[in-house]
């Protein structure tokens, strides 16, 4: 029987409050950790407590936080919520994608709906459609964009309702070895490409950076004559990354038209940009010419994020180490880069045909004795 009348409606999640403790430590951890479930949604982390019982304390509290509050939580729309997630990564480096996928999120799901309105089915109908014109993995990381904006709202004490399981949304992504444009593809890639653009993608393809990372680079952050910029790599890190002698020239014969050192030449005036005027160069402008020029290279099944891939499968084939393209092109883990290893499968041939024979390497340096019957004649 509920002890309080007034909480008899919600006795439920009463009773979850305090199930039972279930604080733990971790494998090299002075502190306990905590990992529960209310209403389907998970609540873990580190309770920063060395003693257990300030540790089940510290559960028992963050019990109260996941429960209790979410019936007092305000709406919030889903155009309020995609704002709000907004005010978090508009300045990083991916902001201008981030923006284009919160946009299609609030046109696809309705912006004026309440997130607790907004059920998984709606969600997994709104994704199927984007199916239709889209690989899996862009897809995946619509769908990642989407957690991220309900997630921020729920920490911000929002009602989100019961949180969707974005994990089964996920759609399967086979693993393939990354495309890796040829030295002849190269050859017809950049010639066919408009003259105001082909230093961008050349840039791209010389150095292995993200688009964002390009697209982002201003005169500022160079210094040619030590040959080095800084960059805001993904996650919002700033970092100072060398120029070779090709990317320092790259540079150097853009024009100076504004902060960004790459631009373009508007083609239609449109708003309030006029045709013939330079404008920084986005991934909007850049997508339809550069199709357009795979198109008359005949490049197929090609991405511009597939330069970046080129970049780096040619360092490791160069100089045999994942290490060296992993800080090329700035992985925060070497798993990342093992996808380059396939490039090493040459060594890794020739090492299984010489497991293969029988008969053993003759030694070195060893003098040849003669037959004992030799000798004593």
């Amino acid at each position: 029987m509920c002890p309080n009348p007034r909480h008899r409606d919600h006795y439920p999640l009463l009773k979850a409050l305090n199930p039972g403790m279930s604080v733990f430590k971790q494998a090299g951890s002075p502190y306990y950790h905590f990992d529960f479930q209310i209403r389907g949604q998970r609540s873990y982390g580190s309770t920063s407590c060395t003693s257990k019982r300030d540790a089940e304390e510290f559960e028992r509290r963050e019990r109260q936080k996941a429960a209790l509050p979410n019936l007092q939580r305000p709406p919030i729309t889903l155009d309020e919520a995609c704002g709000l997630y907004a005010s978090k990564v508009m300045d990083g480096p991916s902001w201008p994608t981030i923006k284009y996928l919160l946009r299609e999120l609030n046109k696809g799901l309705g912006k004026g709906r309440l997130l607790n309105d907004i059920t998984q089915r709606c969600i997994q109908t709104f994704f199927s459609s984007r199916r239709k014109s889209r690989s899996n993995a862009t897809v995946n990381r619509e769908i990642e964009n989407a957690r991220a904006v309900w997630r921020y709202a729920d920490r911000n004490r929002y009602d989100v309702g019961e949180m969707p399981d974005w994990r089964v949304m996920r759609l399967k992504c086979p693993s393939r070895p990354p495309r890796e444009l040829s030295f002849d593809e190269e050859d017809r890639l950049l010639p066919a490409l408009r003259s105001d653009l082909r230093g961008a993608v050349e840039f791209v393809l010389k150095s292995g950076w993200r688009r964002s990372e390009v697209l982002n680079l201003r005169w500022s952050d160079c210094d040619l004559q030590n040959r080095t910029a800084v960059t805001r790599i993904k996650g919002g890190n700033i970092v100072s990354r060398p120029l070779t002698k090709a990317m320092a020239a790259i540079v150097s014969d853009q024009p100076k038209v504004g902060p960004f050192v790459f631009t373009y030449v508007c083609q239609q005036s449109r708003d309030k940009r006029r045709k013939g005027e330079r404008y920084p160069l986005t991934p909007t402008a850049l997508r339809g010419p550069f199709a357009e020029a795979l198109k008359v290279a005949g490049i197929a099944n090609f991405r511009l994020h597939d330069l970046r891939h080129t970049r780096g499968t040619r360092i490791v084939r160069q100089t045999g180490s994942l290490a060296a393209a992993k800080e090329a092109l700035k992985h925060k883990s070497i798993s990342t880069t093992l996808r380059y290893a396939h490039v090493l499968d040459d060594d890794t041939r020739r090492a299984l045909d010489e497991s293969e024979s029988r008969n053993s390497p003759e030694p070195s340096g060893l003098v040849e004795v003669e037959p004992a019957q030799s000798r004593a004649s």
